[in-house]
C-alpha cells in the first residue's frame, strides 16, 4: 500500500512538474507570439511609410524629369536663337578660298563709318561679341590689312548709294562748287540738292 502511495505521489509530482513546464512553455510561446506580432506591426508600419515615401520620391523624380526635359528644350531653342556660334573665316558653299562672312564686313564697315580707327575695330568686335553673345566663340579676327582694304569697299558703297539716290531723284542740282588745287590736280567739292516729296534736301 505504501509503495502504491509513493508511486502515486511520484506520478502526481511528475504530472504537476509537467503541467508547470507546459504552462511555462505556453507563457513563453505567448510572449514570443506577442513580440513577433508587435515587430510585425512595426515592420508593417515601416513598410507603409516606405511605400508612401517611394510614391512621393517617384512623383518628385517624374517632376524633375519633366523640368529637365523642359530645360533641355529651352537650351535647344536658345542654341537655335544664336545665329553666329563661331567667328572665323569660312568657305562659301563648301568650296573656294577662306573668306570672312558678310556680317563681319558689315561690322567693320559700320565702325569705319562712325570714325573708328582700323586698329581699334577688332577690339570693338570682341567687346560687342562678349557683351551681347557670350556663347559665341572667336577663333580668329580680320587683319589690319583687311580692315584698311574695307575703306575702299566703303568708298565704293557710299559712291554707289549716292549715285543711286541722285538717279532716283526727280530733280537735283549743284548748289556749290569749291575748286581747289592740290599737287596740280583740280578737285571739286560738290554740294547737291535733291528734290524728294516736293522738298529739297
Amino acid at each position: 500500500m505504501t509503495k502504491e502511495k509513493e508511486a502515486m505521489s511520484e506520478k502526481v509530482i511528475s504530472s504537476k512538474w509537467t503541467a508547470q513546464l507546459s504552462v511555462h512553455g505556453a507563457n513563453t510561446s505567448l510572449k514570443r507570439a506577442r513580440q513577433t506580432q508587435s515587430s510585425f506591426v512595426h515592420l508593417e508600419d515601416q513598410l507603409k511609410e516606405a511605400v508612401k515615401m517611394n510614391k512621393s520620391l517617384g512623383a518628385a523624380i517624374a517632376h524633375l524629369e519633366a523640368e529637365l526635359d523642359k530645360t533641355r528644350c529651352g537650351l535647344i531653342l536658345l542654341g537655335e536663337c544664336i545665329p553666329v556660334k563661331v567667328i572665323e573665316r569660312k568657305r562659301r558653299k563648301g568650296c573656294g578660298p577662306l573668306t570672312w562672312p558678310l556680317f563681319i564686313w558689315e561690322l567693320i564697315l559700320e565702325q569705319l563709318v562712325s570714325g573708328t580707327p582700323p586698329t581699334s575695330v577688332n577690339n570693338n568686335i570682341v567687346a560687342h561679341v562678349t557683351k551681347f553673345s557670350p556663347s559665341t566663340k572667336i577663333k580668329e579676327l580680320s587683319s589690319i590689312w583687311s580692315i584698311r582694304r574695307a575703306r575702299t569697299v566703303l568708298l565704293v558703297i557710299v559712291q554707289t548709294l549716292a549715285a543711286y539716290r541722285i538717279a532716283k531723284a526727280d530733280k537735283w542740282g549743284q548748289l556749290f562748287s569749291d575748286e581747289t588745287m592740290r599737287r596740280q590736280v583740280s578737285f571739286q567739292n560738290l554740294i547737291i540738292s535733291i528734290e524728294e516729296d516736293e522738298i529739297y534736301k
